[in-house]
């Protein structure tokens, strides 16, 4: 019996059929009554193997290691099972207290196993290593019975080894099952051996069995178990409420001791993260720093597979760039992580992000089945991301139909509003015509009409123009435009057209003769034109309007600013909307149809640009275009 340093653990001794007497330790058993007894044992091995049901303990394999150690004639036996950490973990014990309280939950690594089978002499079902053939280290750990040895040829030395490797049908190593201490002292002969053997296949059958069930239950729980944590999250669309649901739930279902999760946001742009606990300490970010979960997860995902890194390295597909794989083994051994697994999270074609599944050095190995469980899991996760991703798509298109119905109205209302007034003075001038007394009076009627007409004008001209730069489907043929040509032209263009008595101060700062940025024909004029007119119409008269420039590699930046009105910090927000007046009463009665600034705002973002404004009320303000260079 070998296995290193103790672990509790329970374990409990079933009463062997009625009737039946072992015998005493050290005595006999005749050899008649020996050969009868075992043959009982078939049966009642069958009959234990189909009682098992799934979900009960291995600790019901103590009947088959009771039945099997008292009936063959042993005062001892181990049942073991091989684990994913390539140790063989002891999980039934029969025998003497001390045997059960020593043995119970202690593991021994499969190496040791396969050492002693290299020195084995071949019983059948069954191996047995000679206390003279063993290795003296591997022999000394575990118990050992202080029987005192037989002075016989064949007597049973405490440090003999019989042992039966329980395989299934694919060879795969499942266990071990160990006899110890022969009740009559001896070594097997061929007789005793042929028995132990044949009915010792029953018990390997049971064994199996019991296992087979074992393993099945877990897999059932498991899949339960994530199932549940998947509905859970199905349930949110929030992404954040969705994180919290599947971290709180991938914890207990995995057994994990940190959890990290990264998805992308749609596009492919940035990160969202969620951490398991406040108090998480690992530096995660040494690895996402380096792309590790981008590159690796989308790597992950193409190969439609997990990993499994320790602090001895990449137990199941590496990093693909040895570099890569040697830091994040590193990373694993310095923060002393038992084990990390990384999860690709996905649906159809598409990667979403990756689960990094962490355990410290005492957590369990991970079996096969809470591998598959967590690869089916980023699979699932990945389905509930793609539904609640187009949910927040069909959400927000339907909220975007919402507000471009909702604009619609609002600028129908507006433009019926905006053409009511001039439509009105035309109508009430034009019914004046034949009353007016004087040529004076029709003089002054006259020049009404004119001034609402060019008024009807400006609004159709500006919506024409509004519309146009504003269609997506049918965009401009654009070209280079040397900037410095198009403010000369518009500055000579203001200042032609300006009353010399009351004039502005135009002071324009002209760019170098070679910046040129990509426009529509007429677009930068436009955009010059509407800043230059809006700050002289809100400015004092003979006040100063200055144009400026600046340039960088990949930047042209033009600043219009005036000494004026101002604009109220409410008023900014909505600067840039259609048909937007101020609601400074002093800026209301300068006329505009509130759609200069819409315009250039339109021109500005087709082409890449951005606008902003800077403004204090009483002190004037500064509008800021910013274009890319050719």
């Amino acid at each position: 019996m070998t296995s290193p340093a103790p672990k509790p653990a329970g374990g409990h001794r079933l009463t062997v059929p009625p009737g039946f007497a072992p015998p005493p330790l050290g005595g006999k058993r005749p050899r008649s009554d020996y050969t009868t007894t075992m043959t009982t044992i078939t049966t009642d091995l069958a009959e234990i193997g189909g009682l098992l049901t799934p979900g009960e303990d291995l600790s019901d394999l103590q009947l088959i290691a009771d039945s099997l150690t008292a009936l063959a004639g042993f005062e001892a036996a181990t049942i073991s099972i091989a684990r994913p950490d390539n140790r063989l973990h002891v999980v039934v014990v029969s025998g003497p207290e001390v045997a059960r309280e020593k043995l119970n939950g202690l593991s021994t690594p499969l190496s040791q196993l396969e050492r002693d089978m290299a020195r084995a002499d071949d019983w059948g079902i069954f191996k047995f290593v000679p206390a003279e053939r063993r290795d003296a280290h591997d022999a000394e750990v575990g118990w050992t019975s202080n029987r005192e040895r037989l002075n016989e040829p064949d007597a049973w030395d405490p440090l003999d080894l019989l042992v039966a490797p329980l395989r299934d049908e694919s060879g795969r190593l499942r266990g071990t099952f160990m006899v110890d201490v022969p009740s009559d002292g001896r070594r097997p002969d061929l007789e005793k051996r042929a028995i132990l053997g044949r009915h010792a296949v029953q018990a390997q059958r049971a064994i199996l069995l019991a296992l087979e069930r074992e393993e099945l239950s877990e897999q059932v729980r498991l899949a339960e178990a994530a199932r549940d944590v998947i509905r859970r999250a199905g349930r949110e669309l929030d992404p954040d409420e969705i994180l919290n649901s599947l971290s709180t739930g991938l914890v207990d279902v995995l057994d994990l001791t940190d959890f990290w999760l990264h998805l992308s946001k749609p596009g492919g742009r940035g990160v969202r993260t969620k951490v398991y606990r406040e108090d998480f300490k690992l530096p995660i970010e040494d690895l996402t720093n380096v792309q590790f979960i981008v590159d690796y997860g989308q790597y992950l995902w193409d190969q439609r597979t997990i990993t499994v890194q320790t602090p001895e390295g990449a137990a199941r597909l590496p990093h693909p760039d040895p570099a890569a794989q040697e830091r994040i083994t590193e990373w694993v051994a310095q923060h002393r992580i038992g084990s990390l697994v990384g999860v690709p999270i996905g649906s159809g074609q598409s990667w979403y992000g990756a689960m990094i599944l962490c355990r410290g050095p005492d957590k369990p190995h991970w079996s096969e089945l809470e591998l598959i469980t967590a690869a089916d899991l980023g699979r699932d996760f990945g389905r509930v991301v793609h539904n609640s991703r187009a949910y927040l798509r069909q959400r927000a298109a339907v909220d975007s139909l919402r507000e471009l119905e909702a604009h619609k109205s609002r600028l129908i209302a507006t433009v019926a509003h905006e053409l009511k007034n001039p439509l009105s003075a035309f109508r009430w001038n034009i019914e004046s015509l034949p009353y007016a007394e004087s040529e004076e009076e029709y003089s002054e009627v006259l020049t009404a009409l004119t001034r609402n007409r060019d008024r009807t004008e400006k609004i159709v001209a500006d919506l024409a123009t509004l519309s146009k730069v504003s269609d997506p489907d049918h965009l401009p043929t654009t070209e280079p435009v040397q900037v410095a040509r198009v403010l000369a032209e518009v500055h000579s263009q203001l200042s032609a057209e300006a009353p010399s008595s009351d004039a502005h101060e135009l002071v324009f700062e002209m760019p170098a003769d070679d910046v040129h940025v990509t426009l529509a024909p007429g677009d930068l004029d436009r955009v010059v034109i509407n800043l230059v007119t809006n700050a002289i119409k809100y400015s004092p008269e003979g006040g100063q309007v200055i144009v400026s420039t600046r340039t960088s590699p990949s930047w042209f930046e033009l600043r219009v600013t005036d000494h004026g009105l101002g604009i109220s910090p409410e008023d900014q927000d909505r600067l840039f909307t259609e048909f937007f007046r101020s609601t400074n009463p002093t800026a209301l009665k300068q006329p505009g149809t509130g759609l200069g600034l819409t315009i250039v705002s339109r021109i500005v973002s087709r082409c890449g640009g951005l606008i902003s404004v800077d403004s204090t009320p009483g002190t004037g303000s500064t509008f800021r275009v910013t274009l890319p260079i050719v």
